[in-house]
């Protein structure tokens, strides 16, 4: 192996986000002298001189950590689907914060649902938007939020160009979209930019930032998810059966899937018929306020094109985003998906109920089902846990294999005592780092980590001050709680 091969190679393992999830290869990056905290795995390898290239090659133990995850990397990126059965749909995904493409928990569920996929050998492939700026970095000063934004290079976040471009309605003309691939594991992410030289100052900053802007850029980031993750699918030579719409926020997709169905001679409600069979949606909201709706005026303008090329009346289109609870009337997205979606479902059993009251008025409403998320295990359990229960139960407790916890007896309480107090150790220095409090060692930690939304319920540990404070007062079994997360 050269200092060329040995670029490569680590490119390629940075490339392929399975590292989020691998102990073995963040090892191997951690060791890299251009690798700080905070710094994606590309841009450490990108930054590596030929001198320090060839200071790693000297270390041969270095070099066979390498071609170990060579070898594991090729072997998942060789069962990479060429053509997926399920395409999957979601404004964010939380991959690793070094990919600063996602706010919360919908980017977090989208992120691991790639992994397990990938796990699991699912046949999938997933449509997002790359935001140059991604979502705000939060300060605090004088009790206020500050907003920062940093600007990303898709190429230093392990991303590769396909080279393809592909045009999007928005209004009166078309917008021209870059398409890059991240590859998670087996899984490849396909994002769309408009931030390409052919379009003007309005249009390049369409996928600017993630959740930012008016109504209008809302909505024109949605058309661009929808109907340009439909196209760029095309252009790629996947034809999917089955499309997985994560929220309604790429619910414009439909309009690309109807128009496939009408210029082969069917009328709308044929064309509806036609592709709702392998239309799935997910709603995660469990209040009206989470619902995109867009003002009708403002959205007949981006129908318009559709309208016409369609022969509709423009009455015709909004309808299929109308819910009669609304008022004002709007163009409601979530109705849009449960219109032209075969299955939906919330995610929890009770969350299913929430969102039958909630949709009761759309055709389709009183179908939602559930299905109660998970996560990703690699991802969310930590390193020491995780060589415990490869030790005791196998590795197969991580993919879901229930028959692995029939072992749990075996696992050593000291050990597993053992785990839980490092970990405390861990939060306690990391809370001294951040905020300069100290927590007592025998205290019981009580962690919430949310982002700081309404809905999320911070406050209801003050729902009964009295029990609380007495809890807090006993000086024989201290509790301390910590409270992390940020606005939306």
């Amino acid at each position: 192996m050269d200092t060329h091969s040995l670029r490569a190679a680590l490119l390629a393992q940075a490339r392929n986000h399975s590292w989020t999830w691998s102990t073995e290869a963040r090892d191997t990056f951690a060791v890299l002298p251009t690798s700080t905290s905070g710094t994606h795995p590309a841009t450490a390898v990108g930054a590596l001189t030929d001198a320090q290239l060839d200071t790693l090659l000297a270390d041969e133990p270095f070099v066979e950590r390498v071609r170990a995850g060579t070898a594991t990397v090729s072997a998942l990126t060789e069962q990479i689907p060429d053509a997926p059965d399920i395409a999957y749909f979601s404004p964010e995904f939380g991959i690793t914060d070094l990919v600063p493409q996602y706010s919360g928990g919908l980017g977090i569920l989208a992120g691991d649902h790639l992994k397990a996929a990938s796990d699991l050998s699912i046949s999938l492939c997933a449509v997002g938007l790359f935001y140059r700026e991604g979502f705000f970095r939060q300060g605090v000063s004088g009790g206020g939020q500050i907003e920062r934004y940093e600007r990303y290079d898709a190429i230093d976040l392990g991303c590769v160009d396909t080279g393809i471009r592909i045009g999007v309605p928005i209004g009166d003309h078309d917008v021209s979209a870059r398409v890059w691939r991240l590859d998670v594991g087996r899984i490849a992410l396909v994002l769309l930019d408009t931030d390409v030289p052919t379009n003007d100052r309005h249009d390049s900053a369409i996928t600017d930032r993630l959740y930012s802007g008016d109504r209008r850029h809302r909505l024109e980031q949605e058309l661009v998810l929808g109907v340009g993750g439909a196209r760029a699918l095309a252009r790629l030579g996947w034809s999917t059966p089955v499309t997985h719409l994560n929220e309604g926020h790429a619910g414009f997709l439909v309009l690309e899937l109807l128009d496939r169905e009408i210029q082969a001679g069917k009328t709308l409600a044929e064309a509806l018929d036609a592709v709702r069979p392998g239309l799935v949606f997910t709603t995660h909201t469990p209040v009206p306020a989470g619902i995109d709706r867009f003002e009708p005026h403002l959205t007949s303008t981006y129908l318009a094109p559709w309208a016409d090329r369609w022969g509709l009346a423009i009455d015709d289109l909004l309808d299929l985003g109308r819910d009669p609870d609304d008022d004002p009337p709007a163009f409601n997205m979530a109705a849009l998906c449960l219109k032209s979606a075969g299955r939906a479902n919330g995610v929890s059993q009770l969350h299913g109920a929430v969102s039958r009251d909630l949709f009761a008025g759309i055709p389709g409403g009183d179908r939602i089902g559930s299905i109660t998320n998970g996560v990703h295990a690699r991802t969310w359990v930590m390193p020491r846990l995780q060589d415990a229960f490869d030790a005791t139960l196998g590795t197969g407790w991580a993919d879901g294999d229930a028959c692995s916890w029939q072992h749990v007896d075996a696992l050593d309480d000291g050990t597993i005592r053992a785990i839980r107090l490092a970990g405390s150790d861990d939060l306690r220095a990391l809370v001294a780092d951040r905020t300069g409090a100290r927590i007592d060692p025998d205290s019981l930690i009580v962690g919430f980590a949310r982002r700081f939304a309404t809905y999320k319920r911070a406050t209801l540990l003050l729902q009964h001050p009295a029990e609380l404070e007495a809890l807090l007062a006993d000086a024989r079994r201290p509790i301390t709680f910590v409270f992390a997360g940020k606005a939306h």
